[in-house]
């Protein structure tokens, strides 16, 4: 390669470089102004703006209007509110076996009552014969009368293992429960746990439940169970704690068709009248979901040229028919049912801006 050729190679590099900084130099500032304008776009068209902490997302009437965006006014509304709980199946074998028990005792005295009446009377004629002139010996007047004394023993004895088994059984199940094994003429629901009609529940309620009314009830259904709640009658306080621990425990008596011993339900009891709670109920088709948690937009004012939202949380603790039941929100105020979900594009928008920003 010769002289000339390099000079004209060297000429054409410098020429290249030269070109390719004149067109990033002009390009910076194209590109400076483009980015300048769509910030300024941007800018002109945030719905957003933060008082104390609150965003607030501001639209114009005709904005609202055409994204569909409509309100309600809530209505104040009265929960009765429900205790969730659980309770155990239990056998009732050993109120089973304390009846038969009590109505072989019962029968054993009866016998030994009537046996030492006849024994008695025996007695008494022996020893008339024994006092008009010894027509009956001593001997047989002295087995006459321990006969009369072994029915007497035979008696007391058997009246006191019936007083102990009382005693032992309404020590364990309780007196209501121990009527099963010693009364007659019993209510249906405690009637129909001795011919397994019946099962009897252990249920456990919270601490600060009272003592339920008699013949009060509950709804259970076994564990995992997808079905209707079977009624469950009260029936006294239980004198065994729940395995768990848990709260005050009581018995009641439900229907055994799909229940059976050892298994665990589910119980739902209808609080106390008095406890009803006042509050307000939210749609269900007003709640939005953001971070893991549920919120409503509610229309905070509105002139000729804005209507303003804030979005807040919503409990979703209680369901009710029309939505979730919430506390603390105030009534007749006017909550989004429709294009809450553009309004909170609308305000994360302006959320990711803001981090762009900082």
């Amino acid at each position: 390669m010769n002289r000339k050729t390099t000079l004209v190679i060297a000429l054409q590099a410098v020429l290249i470089v030269t070109l390719f900084w004149v067109l990033v130099f002009y390009g910076k500032d194209e590109y400076e102004a483009y980015q300048n304008e769509q910030e300024e776009e941007i800018e002109s068209l945030n719905r957003v703006s933060t008082n104390e902490g609150i965003n607030i997302v501001s639209l114009t009437p005709a904005t609202q209007k055409n994204s569909g965006i409509q309100t309600v006014k809530v209505n104040g509304a009265n929960f009765q509110g429900e205790i969730k709980s659980f309770g155990n199946v239990i056998a009732i074998d050993s109120l089973i076996e304390a009846k038969s028990r009590y109505l072989s005792l019962k029968s054993e005295i009866a016998i030994a009552k009537s046996a030492s009446t006849n024994n008695l009377l025996q007695y008494q004629r022996l020893k008339t014969l024994n006092d008009d002139d010894k027509n009956v010996s001593d001997q047989a007047l002295q087995a006459a009368l321990a006969n009369v004394q072994a029915d007497k023993a035979r008696v007391s004895a058997n009246e006191l293992q019936l007083n102990n088994l009382q005693t032992n059984t309404k020590l364990l199940w309780g007196v209501s429960l121990a009527n099963l094994a010693f009364a007659d003429n019993l209510p249906p629901h405690l009637a129909h746990l001795l011919t397994r009609k019946n099962v009897l529940i252990q249920i456990s309620l919270p601490l600060s439940s009272g003592t339920p009314k008699q013949s009060s009830s509950v709804d259970v259904t076994p564990l995992n169970a997808s079905m209707q709640p079977i009624q469950a009658v009260y029936i006294s306080p239980a004198t065994q704690s729940d395995i768990s621990g848990f709260g005050k425990t009581f018995y009641y008596s439900a229907p055994g068709d799909l229940l059976r011993t050892g298994m665990r339900v589910n119980v739902v009891k209808a609080s106390a009248a008095g406890n009803a709670a006042s509050g307000v109920v939210i749609p269900s088709n007003a709640v939005v979901w953001y971070a893991g948690k549920a919120w409503a937009y509610f229309k905070t004012g509105q002139d000729k040229d804005h209507v303003q939202f804030i979005r807040k949380p919503i409990s979703t603790d209680t369901e009710v028919d029309e939505g979730w039941f919430n506390q603390g929100l105030a009534e007749n105020s006017e909550v989004v049912v429709s294009g809450a979900q553009l309004l909170l594009s609308e305000e994360f928008k302006y959320l990711i801006k803001n981090e762009n920003e900082d």
